[in-house]
């Protein structure tokens, strides 16, 4: 019997290095098979704004395309938006408002708690961000590393 799909979600931190690079953005060898990858819009968000030419911006189109026609593009509903109010309230109080970024911190709560609600893992190379969310919030996290895309 065919192992059930794992669904996952590669926060922007994990994009960036295909981008940049001019790798393949489907080179996810590090993935576990069978996998279910989802798009979060916040991921996409970031990395639109931070497309610096005519031919970024039209992979990452037809990229968003490619995920919308397959019903797989995540984003937060009104739960997570206040999910991430209290999350943020927290780490305001634990940590300062001033000092903790905040609103950097934001986009990477969205994600993260997006994608706990479709049961997703999220992939990311920001460990100290999303561990410090974890620590108010549960959800499934896997770090991308070299030895993780290495493994598989």
């Amino acid at each position: 019997m065919a192992a059930s799909p794992v669904k996952a979600v590669l926060d922007t931190s994990v994009y960036l290095p295909f981008l940049r690079h001019g790798g393949e953005i489907d080179d996810l060898t590090f993935l576990r098979r069978p996998t279910l990858l989802y798009l979060s819009n916040v991921v996409f968000a970031e990395l639109y704004a931070g497309a610096r030419d005519r031919s970024t911006i039209r992979l990452l189109d037809q990229f968003y395309r490619a995920f919308d026609r397959s019903n797989r593009v995540i984003a937060p509903d009104q739960q997570v938006w206040l999910e991430t109010a209290h999350v943020l309230q927290r780490f305001g109080t634990r940590y300062g408002f001033e000092a903790t970024g905040l609103i950097r911190l934001s986009h990477d709560i969205l994600i993260a708690l997006t994608a706990r609600k479709i049961g997703a893992i999220v992939f990311t190379r920001n460990r100290e961000d999303f561990e410090r969310i974890r620590e108010v919030r549960n959800f499934q996290l896997e770090i991308y590393e070299e030895s993780t895309a290495k493994r598989n």
